[in-house]
């Protein structure tokens, strides 16, 4: 069962963005995209994390959050100068910074002395957020329904575009409307992609913003038929759910990429791929990709 082995980590190329990382349910999950600096959720923490410097954790499940102290002490044990930012739900902000002065203190470091992380305690909202180290990148938080509270995350391209109304406009007319003072500009967003930790599959459709991104990256924990119950009671995302929201969605769907993550480690991954295979409405088929 190799593909349960958390630090074999499997790379997709998504038109040219790589992203690389694991997820199977229960053992870990970690996502990075080292183009975009940043990584999402921290179930295991690779070398290959250290360098990225914007962690977006999704929820407080182990599976998905207990590495992230990790992640903190490697950067500062190996002398990395910048301080990595940390987004995670506000609502469990407080709980994470004293779990690592509780972590800090169970390793010697007196109570005085135990540090915690640059944390960016998130909640849901149409409001963006830049990214500290990556101004050219905004984050937006939206909540999603889980056992506990989560959050999904969308990054989008920060650019500022010419007004419509001028365009066509010569280049030193539009200097002169800059030197009076006109804002000949306008700030645009666009979204790159999109993650979801865990979640019910009925927020795939109640948060149908996230199909506007050319890749989006959600959970299938539950893939057999008959296991719809058992989805729903564990409040996971079953294939099913995942072929009724496209089938509801239809032409929607903008999503270039959708990449499939977080299934049972009961599934051999020949089960996976076969099963998703048969699973999903054959006119979206070909925008899935399987992170196995």
């Amino acid at each position: 069962m190799d593909h349960l082995n958390a630090l074999r980590q499997v790379s997709l190329d998504l038109d040219g963005l790589i992203v690389a990382g694991f997820s199977i349910s229960g053992l870990a999950t970690y996502l990075q995209i080292p183009a975009l600096d940043v990584c999402f959720d921290l179930g295991e923490c690779p070398l290959s994390a250290l360098p990225i410097n914007h962690v977006f954790l999704t929820h407080a499940h182990g599976d998905h959050a207990r590495c992230l102290p990790r992640h903190w002490q490697l950067r500062r044990m190996l002398g990395n100068p910048r301080a990595a930012a940390y987004f995670l739900p506000e609502v469990i902000r407080a709980g994470c910074e004293g779990w690592i002065r509780a972590e800090a203190q169970f390793e010697g470091v007196p109570e005085d002395g135990a540090l915690t992380p640059a944390f960016h305690g998130l909640v849901a909202s149409e409001a963006l957020v830049a990214l500290p180290h990556r101004p050219d990148l905004r984050v937006r938080a939206f909540d999603v329904r889980h056992s506990v509270p989560s959050l999904g995350y969308t990054i989008l391209a920060h650019k500022r575009k010419l007004r419509a109304e001028y365009a066509g406009v010569p280049g030193p007319e539009l200097a002169a409307l800059r030197k009076r003072g006109v804002d000949v500009q306008v700030d645009v967003d666009d979204p790159l992609v999109t993650f979801i930790g865990d979640c019910v599959g009925a927020s795939l459709v109640e948060q149908a913003h996230i199909w506007a991104s050319p890749i989006v990256i959600i959970e299938a924990t539950f893939l057999e038929p008959g296991e719809e119950a058992l989805a729903a009671k564990k409040m996971h995302t079953h294939l099913a759910d995942i072929a009724a929201a496209l089938d509801h969605l239809g032409d929607r769907v903008a999503t270039r990429h959708i990449v499939l993550k977080h299934f049972s480690m009961r599934y051999a991954r020949e089960q996976v791929l076969a099963l998703v295979a048969a699973g999903i409405p054959a006119a979206f088929r070909d925008r899935i990709r399987v992170l196995l």
